[in-house]
């Protein structure tokens, strides 16, 4: 392998030098690095009177050649109409350079060197020069960057722009109209850019201060907008979508020609899943147009109010057009399984995602609330939102700070099995003793007698009662129960849900053993939450309501059973 190499590099060197003048004449060339031209991928041919270093390419998948020449780093500094010519006659099997495939192989021309000296001719590249006030009659659009997006991909995905002037006199012109991005290639998803309406004039030369003459407005000053455009954009924005209503919207026509349309007349709906609703708050733009650039763009939508729409009606229309995977109306409810059910409902339950998204909420529960209506609890409200369920009650009303209550108290037995029997003991109000002796049987000379260590003792309902952890056997206990004793054998049982139901049915306090459903506001259950938690409900002597939950319960869930009015037990197993 290295013998190849060498003997290619003899040759390419000798290629060289038969092209150098001869010794005394002044000559200015470029020189191509042998270092590369050792690469054997790498050959020169001879263009014209040129010498031209060039190495082929295996086009992935979504390469465009711009981006290719890009990454090579050929593009900076270089004379980009000599560039193009090259790279056309290095490959004359491609009809057309901007339809490349995957799997395709292109020569791409490294160095260009004139064979007789002198340098090659450049064409003159002079920068526009706009002022401030010039620069504000540019026709823009205003795009915000998704997720995939490059300045290139942006820019020829809305316009067919020569790539001279795309490289040289556009760029600089998107630029100076965002001078807030340092480098235009490095944008982010959720930037806002400016984009000039592509034209030859106004990328060549400023615009003139002469104004064509205005065009008509389909909009007048007498016409009425829908009322509810306002609630809409604030519902929409709460959602996490973008509602666009400044400036103008220009829309490129397939056939050509664009539209121009006023945010402030037709406000654009920008949603993450790429459908854009135009929403016709005035119910002016004739269907004809809205045809065209439905057939134009395949994700745009347009969506008519009329004046006598209240916002019921006027989400009804938006929401059909949204593409959203599902979307329920009141009265159907979305069950949602996990280790805490839940059933939302509201006048609509919106499906954004059927898998979880990772900064937005892909279930939303929208309800246009009534004056003095219950509202949702907070804490669980925070919850759902962990969960990924945003629940906007419209309009909104701050009721809370904006953070759970963490200072909940919970009771939180230790010790395991001892200790939560402890901790029942004590909350039902039953007095105990520890590892004490009891005689069980015997005669009055005491020739013999029984006696047992009782774990726990102590007297319910008039009996002595015993709690055994340790063990006796049933032969035993029988004996025991013969002599009016009430024993519970808790012997190898580790703290559970079903211990405390046992040691409270043994106790004879009523309680309520499951899976518990509670609503999370006190309304009607068509446009509410439920959400089902299980444990054991139970009172204390002085009726206050007692939940014994499983340990791990979210602080949230805590908070929101604390405002049920339960004091928490929680039950931590071994």
């Amino acid at each position: 392998m290295l013998l190849i190499k060498w003997v290619v590099s003899i040759i390419i060197f000798a290629l060289l030098m038969s092209s150098m003048p001869v010794c005394g004449q002044e000559e200015k060339t470029y020189s191509i690095s042998l270092v590369k031209t050792a690469n054997l991928h790498q050959k020169v041919h001879k263009i014209g009177d040129k010498k031209v270093l060039v190495e082929p390419h295996k086009v992935k998948e979504g390469e465009h050649v711009w981006q290719i020449l890009r990454d090579k780093g050929l593009l900076q500094g270089a004379n980009i109409p000599e560039l193009l010519t090259i790279l056309k006659k290095l490959n004359k099997s491609f009809k057309n350079l901007d339809l490349i495939h995957p799997g395709e192989k292109l020569l791409i021309p490294l160095k260009i060197v004139p064979i007789k000296g002198g340098i090659a001719p450049q064409m003159a590249q002079t920068e526009v020069k706009m002022t401030v006030p010039e620069l504000e009659q540019v026709d823009l659009e205003t795009y915000t960057v998704q997720p995939g997006d490059n300045i290139i991909k942006i820019v020829t995905g809305k316009f067919s722009i020569p790539p001279k002037r795309l490289y040289t006199e556009y760029l600089n012109l998107v630029k100076k109209l965002n001078p807030a991005i340092k480098d235009l290639n490095r944008i982010y998803p959720g930037q806002q850019i400016k984009i000039p309406i592509y034209s030859p004039q106004v990328v060549r030369r400023p615009i003139e201060k002469k104004r064509l003459p205005k065009r008509p407005s389909l909009v007048s000053d007498q016409d009425k907008a829908n009322m509810a455009w306002e609630d809409l954009r604030n519902i929409f924005t709460m959602m996490g979508e973008e509602w666009i209503q400044e400036g103008e919207h220009f829309i490129p026509l397939r056939s050509g020609g664009q539209v121009d349309l006023k945010a402030s007349s037709f406000p654009v709906l920008s949603l993450l899943n790429d459908k854009r609703i135009i929403v016709d708050i005035y119910n002016k733009l004739p269907d004809r147009m809205a045809k065209l650039i439905k057939s134009s763009w395949g994700n745009y939508r347009v969506v008519h109010l009329e004046q006598t729409d209240d916002l019921r009606k006027c989400l009804d229309k938006i929401l059909r057009m949204t593409g959203y995977p599902r979307i329920l109306g009141r009265g159907q409810p979305l069950e949602l399984k996990g280790e805490f059910p839940v059933s939302v409902s509201g006048d609509w339950v919106i499906v954004r995602s059927d898998n979880e998204m990772e900064k937005y909420a892909h279930v939303v529960v929208l309800t246009l609330m009534n004056d003095g209506e219950p509202r949702i609890s907070f804490p669980l409200r925070q919850f759902l939102a962990k969960a990924g369920i945003k629940i906007i009650e419209y309009p909104e009303k701050s009721t809370s700070s904006g953070e759970v209550d963490s200072t909940v108290k919970v009771l939180r037995p230790g010790n395991g099995t001892i200790g939560l029997i402890r901790t029942i003991l004590d909350i039902t109000g039953h007095k105990f003793k520890e590892n004490i002796d009891i005689p069980i049987y015997g005669n009055q000379k005491k020739d013999f007698n029984l006696i047992i260590k009782a774990d726990l003792f102590f007297r319910n309902g008039g009996k002595d009662t015993i709690i055994d952890l340790s063990g006796l056997g049933e032969d035993l206990i029988s004996f025991l129960n013969e002599h009016q004793f009430q024993v519970l054998s808790l012997s190898g049982q580790n703290p559970s849900i079903e211990m405390v139901a046992k040691v409270l049915n043994f106790l004879g306090v009523p309680n309520d053993e499951g899976v518990h459903s509670f609503m999370g506001a006190d309304r009607d259950s068509s446009r509410n939450i439920k959400i089902s938690v299980k444990g054991v409900v139970f009172s204390d002597p002085e009726k206050r309501a007692i939940f014994a939950i499983p340990n791990g319960l979210p602080i949230e869930l805590q908070a929101f059973l604390h405002e049920k009015g339960f004091r928490l037990l929680e039950i931590h197993a071994n």
